[in-house]
């Protein structure tokens, strides 16, 4: 498991996230008031990656809504397909509109974010981790950046996206740690080293390994709390 520090946010990743904005503002748009990234060591770890899967292969994207990667992808060459539990979303949507549900700052309003995938022609399903409607071998490689912790069953949506991914493919998922596991609870959790071993022990994970370091720095979500990024590759054997 490759967990984050903060002193590897160098000047080359600055350069990858540059070509990243520049790949989505394309379609997005100049004017788009919407970010369109978020948490970033965690996205330069998936482009990197991504690099060693074959350009036209054929890539699931989980948890897509709000999130702009399958657009840079897709533009990268890549045969993408967009998932989410998307009429989940549009009903939490209107709810931010009318304010029966917190407002968001940083999410897009849903029909505003899906026509930005419509005309990039970049489909978009409406999938469910725990029970993926797709056959056995799908996929090439299959995304969940900072997805699994919002999944109550994940050891059944870590089965589900390994059973859809084909052999040889790539399974890239990124995921938070925190000292002292904090259970799912209000649409999350907070994973311990511990757990996240546990959670990957069945799988061939392929990812260079390091270990947690929860000093300050490293600290994500604006150093509120002490919760540090994993990122974790799996490699399907053929």
């Amino acid at each position: 498991m490759n967990y984050y520090r903060r002193s590897e946010l160098t000047a080359e990743l600055d350069g990858v996230l540059a070509r990243y904005d520049e790949t989505v503002r394309k379609f997005v748009g100049p004017g788009y008031p919407n970010p369109i990234r978020m948490r970033d060591w965690e996205l330069t770890r998936v482009l990197e990656a991504v690099r060693s899967v074959p350009v036209g292969s054929s890539i699931l994207d989980t948890g897509s809504f709000n999130t702009y990667l399958p657009l840079a992808l897709a533009s990268y060459g890549y045969r993408l397909t967009a998932s989410d539990l998307i009429w989940r979303r549009l009903v939490k949507s209107y709810e931010r509109r009318f304010g029966l549900a917190p407002a968001k700052a940083t999410e897009a309003p849903f029909f505003e974010w899906l026509g930005v995938y419509r005309r990039a022609k970049v489909p978009v399903r409406n999938l469910d981790l725990t029970g993926l409607r797709c056959p056995d071998a799908s996929f090439d490689c299959v995304v969940a950046l900072s997805v699994i912790e919002h999944v109550p069953a994940v050891e059944r949506a870590l089965a589900e996206m390994y059973r859809v991914l084909a052999p040889g493919g790539r399974l890239l998922i990124t995921t938070d740690c925190a000292p002292e596991a904090v259970p799912y609870t209000d649409g999350v959790r907070y994973f311990s080293e511990p757990e996240i071993e546990a959670l990957f022990a069945p799988y061939p994970v392929t990812s260079r390994r390091n270990r947690p370091d929860f000093s300050r720095e490293n600290w994500c979500y604006g150093a509120q709390k002490p919760v540090v990024t994993c990122f974790v590759e799996v490699t399907k054997p053929r």
